[in-house]
């Protein structure tokens, strides 16, 4: 499925009410909008058109024309998307092994759709700047902090020098101590939370860069940070409290650490290695 689609399903679910609008007409439209011009798609949603045209440059395009002739070229593959969520097709009389169909079809295509979000120039940057960085602070609260400490540990076995506390105080008190040499990486689901948002205040003022593992979108976190890792994020994941989000969030992060070990340097690696190893040499379990 090519990127531009899974960029319109994704900001279906954006903060941002005008991407909903416009991503959710696109859908109902079922990607063909050779009938119509930004001014028309902007009467009827009752936006401008100038943000519809913003719409259009926000995926890639050169401006609404552009975006037109790219889902054309995609209409035959379109025809047959559905618009409904998995969650509204699961239902009480369904079998154990169709809620397993169902939700493999979930997984497979939130997957592709969160990789097909991947601008690999961002990955190289960021990849980039962890190398470089004298120490990097992750930041998440909630469901997020989990996989902010999945970070930590992959990134402590590469050898770097990394902090994460799961106070989320004591993150703000540290992003108050970075400066220009370090790198602050926030993991924010909904992309709007006020704590992350205050942590990535405090490390701007000190002049560190922020990376920021977040739904793609105009979120708050992704308009205030330096580099955005996006993710494919719907709301329904979050109302039914599954894991879903954090399974998309520790793929997106992945690529970027498949990266960083393609130059990480072997030495630093293999001394966090063998003191890791020395450490659960010297363990006794009960």
């Amino acid at each position: 499925m090519e990127s531009i689609i899974n960029k319109v399903k994704a900001l279906s679910h954006s903060i941002n009410l005008n991407e909903q609008k416009i991503s959710h007409f696109i859908i109902e439209q079922q990607f063909d909008l050779s009938k119509f011009s930004a001014t028309k798609v902007g009467v009827r949603l009752g936006i401008s058109d100038s943000s519809v045209i913003r719409y259009a440059k926000s995926l890639g395009c050169s401006g609404f024309p552009d975006l037109k002739l790219k889902l054309a070229a995609l209409t035959s593959q379109t025809k047959k998307l559905s618009t409904q969520s998995v969650y509204a097709e699961i239902e009480s009389s369904d079998s154990t092994q169709a809620i397993i169909e169902k939700s493999k079809i979930l997984f497979a295509n939130k997957i592709e759709q969160s990789l097909s979000l991947i601008d690999f120039n961002i990955i190289e940057q960021c990849a980039e700047l962890l190398l470089n960085a004298n120490k990097i602070l992750l930041s998440g609260i909630g469901a997020s902090a989990l996989v902010a400490a999945d970070i930590n540990y992959k990134l402590i076995r590469s050898g770097f020098n990394v902090q994460f506390n799961q106070d989320y105080h004591i993150q703000i008190v540290q992003a108050s101590l970075l400066n220009k040499d370090d790198i602050l990486l926030v993991v924010s689901a909904r992309g709007n939370t006020q704590e992350i948002l205050t942590t990535i205040e405090k490390a701007h003022n000190n002049g560190a860069k922020v990376i920021a593992l977040t739904r793609y979108g105009k979120g708050k976190v992704a308009q205030l940070s330096d580099f955005v890792l996006p993710y494919s994020y719907t709301e329904e994941h979050n109302q039914l409290g599954m894991v879903t989000p954090q399974l998309l969030q520790m793929i997106t992060f992945d690529i970027l650490f498949f990266k960083i070990n393609t130059m990480t340097d072997p030495v630093s690696m293999n001394t966090a290695l063998d003191s890791l190893r020395q450490f659960n040499d010297n363990t006794i379990y009960i």
